[in-house]
């Protein structure tokens, strides 16, 4: 029989949650279908093949104590909050399948009377506007299927840190390698619902994947997870908020300011094209203002 958990973190720090997600991925494998629910604070989650300098307003977002990470998966960069809900569906290939994941969140939002369409781009919208992106991590026989549902985030402050729709200002990089985040207009689920509350939709996420696979599901708690990994977990946290691997691991660019002097960013190092006296290291925080 098919050994299937759910794990809802009770924890908001963005670290620990992306790094319980790697070890649930990585190591946590006696179970072949776990669903992993979490909620970040202000926290901004980019793919793995991003650049962040080109995709947020970095030192404004870290000026408000808005967290950084880079994840597994490769797609856009998303901002979280407390009005946000994230999911986790891992599962050995031999049982994945997007569409059943798909229908766990579509039925839940059903049951508050909104109905959501997959996407092209495998997003969930309704009326034209995402409340829910995908992406997407293999691995072995491993796989990884996570996503964002907006209930009540903060629009405004979503777009203040992120730069995706400042075509001037994305304009300035070359890029040979890293992907950038394609913009489709959002909306929160409570504007259509306003009764909606994001512990309400969490509720009816477990209640849909306990029916849909027909109450045979363990209720492990996040503290199972660290008592059965915990030196593991430690080393993953580290990884999580190192500079090497938020800024370091952005892929090499090149950047052109106002006055047309240009910049390159080779492995963490920025120095002007041309002069590499002037070499200037960002290797310690990653504070880095264009």
């Amino acid at each position: 029989m098919k050994k299937r958990a759910i794990i809802l973190s009770n924890t908001k720090d963005p670290y620990i949650n992306h790094a319980l997600e790697e070890i649930l991925f990585t190591t946590f494998v006696d179970y072949e279908q776990i669903l992993f629910l979490w909620i970040n604070e202000p926290a901004l989650i980019f793919g793995r093949n991003q650049n962040p300098f080109r995709e947020i307003d970095v030192c404004f977002a870290q000026s408000k104590g808005i967290k950084l990470l880079r994840r597994l998966s490769g797609g856009g960069t998303v901002y979280h909050d407390a009005g946000n809900i994230n999911y986790s569906f891992i599962e050995h290939a031999s049982v994945y399948n997007e569409s059943n994941h798909f229908k766990v969140i579509q039925d839940a939002v059903q049951k508050f009377g909104l109905s959501l369409e997959v996407s092209k781009r495998k997003d969930l919208a309704i009326e034209g506007n995402k409340v829910s992106g995908s992406a997407f991590y293999l691995k072995g026989m491993r796989r990884l299927h996570h996503g964002t549902l907006l209930v009540n985030v903060d629009l405004e402050r979503l777009w203040q840190c992120l730069k995706v729709n400042d075509d001037g200002f994305k304009n300035r990089f070359t890029e040979n390698r890293s992907i950038p985040s394609v913009p489709s207009p959002v909306i929160n689920l409570n504007r259509l619902n306003p009764v909606m509350k994001v512990p309400d939709v969490i509720n009816a996420i477990v209640d849909t994947y306990y029916r849909a696979n027909d109450y045979k599901v363990d209720y492990l708690t996040m503290q199972d997870v660290l008592d059965a990994h915990e030196p593991a977990v430690a080393a993953f946290i580290k990884k999580q908020a190192s500079w090497e691997w938020v800024f370091g691991e952005t892929p090499n660019f090149t950047y052109s300011d106002d006055s047309g002097n240009t910049y390159e960013f080779v492995n963490g190092t920025v120095k002007p094209i041309g002069n590499i006296n002037n070499e200037n290291t960002i290797n310690q925080g990653g504070q880095l203002c264009f």
